[in-house]
């Protein structure tokens, strides 16, 4: 499944999309995905297989952007026409964009839905190619596409409407932050169900991006940790944090997405945290899709960043609950000092949470149960 979507919060523009290519194909080999790791007993999709990862943003200048959903040779053909239309002339409204498309009568309108962000004056515009309105209110306004829309559509509408009235200087963190969300939840029950999970088996996971307008340009939400982990309350009602089950960083490298999974596990004859299925996918944009790669234990990337989602299963008296944590940093220095430090080695994990994240979660939790 795909699902892209394309918002405005206020003055701000905003992209969002999987990056999960999928295919009838059942005979196919299937690709590996960043949010789990499958072996051979792992159950098969019903009627597909993974068949690829793919950027399906494209970030085309400064003052455009566009999310694809549907057929790869469809959206292929869109990015030429996009090639073309630039050469002819640079300012690329969102207009002629649309009026471009449908009158080529190359592309299949039939299997491709599109979203685009254009600055056109002093103002964000968000327009479509036939993508499907979702609502909007006196702050917001939402379009959606691809098969997995009524995900995002659902997510959006659980906000209350006062969440939408962010303070101008707020915009670009707290609209990420409501993308973040939404992928934090699929990123949980992928990893914790694996090939059973509602969304993976709706055909969409692995990994996300998001796009925002900001410092005067469009741009992709680079590096980004997910972070997954029990707790409990002790006998003196302390919240007590295991080390994750799972990190996984996503950043960009020139046009590639980078996206490091690893899994973590304790091993009682070592007594120590280890490391498993430690994994770089480096995805290619759509253009060049079959470019995209997977490599075991490159150990290329830290696990800090300037966004964090941490997902965090309390044990509560028999039940367990998942709480998403979205946190922003200003810098890589800040996520040491006020969220953790991760160091992953090939025989050897040390996680150490710092006491004001401590305080943090803690405080997250008890506000998520009303105390």
């Amino acid at each position: 499944m795909t699902m892209i979507s394309g918002y405005k919060l206020k003055g701000g523009g905003f992209l969002q999309a999987d990056i999960l290519l999928t295919s009838p194909d059942k005979w196919a080999r299937s690709w590996p995905v960043p949010s789990f790791h499958a072996n051979d007993d792992s159950p098969a999709l019903d009627a597909h297989i993974v068949a690829g990862l793919c950027q399906k943003i494209l970030v085309v200048n400064e003052r455009f952007a566009v999310a694809f959903a549907g057929d790869v040779p469809a959206i292929q053909a869109v990015v030429r026409l996009i090639d073309q239309l630039i050469h002819q002339h640079p300012v690329l409204t969102s207009k002629r964009f649309s009026d471009a498309v449908l009158a080529d009568k190359t592309i299949n309108k039939a299997e491709i839905e599109i979203i685009a962000l254009s600055v056109e004056g002093d103002e964000i515009r968000i327009s479509n190619v036939y993508a499907e309105y979702a609502f909007d209110n006196e702050h917001f306004e939402l379009w959606v596409g691809g098969s997995g829309a009524k995900h995002a559509i659902k997510h959006y509408q659980d906000y209350p409407p006062e969440a939408f009235d962010v303070p101008e200087e707020d915009i670009v963190a707290k609209g990420t932050c409501m993308a973040l969300h939404q992928f934090a939840k699929h990123l949980i029950g992928e990893y914790e169900k694996k090939f059973q999970s509602e969304t993976i088996t709706d055909l969409f996971g692995g990994g996300y991006e998001v796009l925002a307008f900001f410092d005067g340009k469009f741009q992709k939400i680079s590096d980004v940790v997910y972070a997954f982990a029990d707790a409990e309350f002790d006998s003196e009602g302390q919240l007590q944090i295991d080390f994750p089950k799972c990190l996984i960083k996503s950043a960009y490298e020139g046009e590639d997405l980078k996206i490091r999974s690893v899994g973590i596990y304790y091993d009682e004859d070592e007594e120590e945290y280890m490391p498993q299925h430690d994994r770089t996918f480096t995805i290619a944009p759509i253009s060049c899709y079959r470019k995209t790669k997977v490599a075991d234990n490159l150990n290329g990337q830290s696990f800090m960043g300037r966004f964090l989602c941490f997902l965090i299963k309390v044990k509560v008296m028999g039940d367990e609950i998942i709480i998403p944590i979205i946190r922003r940093y200003d810098r890589d220095l800040y996520f040491l000092c006020k969220a953790f430090s991760a160091t992953v080695n090939p025989d050897s994990v040390q996680i150490i949470y710092s006491d004001k994240f401590r305080e943090d979660v803690r405080a997250e939790v008890l506000k998520f149960f009303g105390v």
